[in-house]
């Protein structure tokens, strides 16, 4: 157990240390002060991605084929992915949405997140997390795209294979308006270690309780979660 910690605590110093770097160069060179909690906050989400990236990969030999279908892949030519995802702080009553979109050659062109009130259903957070990731994507012009949630209920809800609830009715109908008419839309289920960035950039909008996007300028100390720690 004291190795495990003590491997733990590297892992997030390394990260740290990354992160101070990178913020201490942006000051040098460019005269940009970047606020020091978000750049702990980035450097905890790099090292959680991490983890869930490295546990299936851990588990390669028997189940090499398994690993192999269970990373993330890129969208078709022409179409753009976007990969959405909720958490919740319940003893704070406040959800964190994430969403981060990528075209063909797995590039990162849009990221987002921010902050709603949790309205103690988890699978509410998880149809709003959706409707954001698609108001996102029709404002970025990132259209065709594909939606993909860990959240098997919220994927039936959206694609209409399953009837609407009253509590979460109303983000339901509203991604389906929004659906049929930007009409090239698809909803699909992933499993949850291929929408681990998505995960990360919603554990972040609760440290740093605001509303985030980004549209191909990305940070550093973010860009670096995306492109090192792909799903």
């Amino acid at each position: 157990m004291t190795g495990r910690k003590n491997k733990a605590g590297m892992e997030l110093m390394a990260a740290l240390c990354w992160s101070i770097w990178h913020s201490r160069n942006l000051l040098i060179f460019k005269n940009k002060r970047e606020d020091s909690q978000s750049s702990v906050a980035a450097a905890e989400a790099v090292v959680q991605a991490y983890r869930r990236i490295q546990m299936p990969l851990m588990q390669e030999g028997s189940k090499h084929d398994d690993v192999v279908q269970n990373r993330w892949k890129p969208p078709p030519a022409g179409w753009f992915k976007a990969n959405v995802d909720a958490t919740v702080k319940i003893d704070q009553q406040r959800t964190g949405l994430g969403v981060v979109i990528r075209n063909p050659k797995g590039k990162v062109v849009v990221a987002a997140m921010k902050t709603t009130i949790f309205l103690d259903k988890v699978d509410y957070a998880e149809a709003e997390a959706t409707q954001f990731g698609l108001e996102i994507a029709e404002h970025a012009g990132c259209i065709p795209v594909i939606m993909e949630s860990d959240s098997q209920e919220v994927v039936s809800l959206m694609s209409g294979k399953k009837s609407t609830r009253t509590e979460i009715f109303w983000v339901v109908a509203e991604v389906h308006d929004r659906i049929k008419r930007l009409k090239h839309v698809k909803v699909q289920y992933t499993l949850r270690n291929c929408n681990s960035v998505a995960h990360s950039l919603a554990k972040l909008a609760l440290e740093l309780n605001d509303f985030v996007y980004w549209v191909d300028d990305i940070p550093g100390q973010f860009l670096f979660l995306f492109t090192q720690l792909m799903e």
